[in-house]
């Protein structure tokens, strides 16, 4: 079934949109996805063929399709995880998605690899077994997208009304090197403060406000109002 998703998504590969995707996606040389392949289809595209063979692929399948040199059809497969994972009951169903999922990392190597995925999956997951230590190993690895997979993933806690895990790795973070993890960190507090957790976000923001990035500042802030925005940007 590997090849049949595969050859679908072959048929659909557009040339033009695939150089287009490839800049936007930073493959070039010295950039974070040097050397990524692209074949240029959409995510429309991409969840259309999910959606035909997310109950005829296997755990196999999904794995093959994870190794796989070109974007898209990493993609396709962490999508057709998530959807067959939204549907598992037993915890140890779960628990084998969750595992092939962290022995793949690897391959998860760009931001929208890790944002169509470890919110579904790894968040749901430790959420439910109570349990934070593998997302926590993750944030210290000081491997990018390793990284930036715990603290997306904590997106699923925040929507429950936890927010103590987020705020964890964003205190860590805050001196992090690149801007993917920064935006991130804006993106996650920025989910907080529109989920009931306006003032634990402000209070942040006030005591971190110095030493905080400033494009994860810009992310958190985004959704206020215009005099809170620019109350914060003047105390940077």
């Amino acid at each position: 079934m590997y090849q049949f998703v595969k050859n679908d998504l072959l048929f659909l590969s557009n040339p033009e949109k695939a150089a287009a995707k490839a800049k936007y996606f930073k493959n070039g040389k010295g950039e974070y996805a040097e050397g990524d392949v692209f074949i240029g289809l959409t995510n429309p595209e991409i969840h259309q063929i999910c959606k035909h063979y997310r109950d005829l692929v296997s755990l196999e399948d999904i794995e093959m399709l994870i190794k796989d040199e070109i974007h898209e059809v990493r993609f396709t497969s962490l999508t057709l995880l998530v959807l067959k994972y939204k549907k598992l009951k037993k915890l140890e169903e779960k628990a084998t998605c969750v595992a092939l999922y962290l022995r793949n990392i690897p391959y998860i190597n760009n931001w929208d690899l890790v944002d169509c995925s470890s919110m579904y999956i790894l968040g749901p997951y430790y959420f439910e077994i109570k349990d934070n230590s593998a997302l926590e190993n993750l944030a210290i690895t000081g491997h990018l997208w390793s990284e930036r997979i715990a603290i997306i993933s904590t997106h699923y806690y925040i929507r429950q009304g936890d927010f103590a895990l987020t705020f964890k790795f964003a205190e860590m973070f805050l001196n992090h090197k690149h801007d993917l993890i920064h935006k991130a960190v804006g993106w996650m507090l920025r989910e907080i403060w529109s989920k009931g957790g306006s003032v634990e976000v402000e209070e942040f923001l006030i005591k971190h406000i110095k030493t905080m990035p400033r494009t994860a500042l810009r992310y958190t802030i985004e959704k206020m109002e215009d005099h809170e925005r620019k109350y914060f940007l003047s105390l940077k």
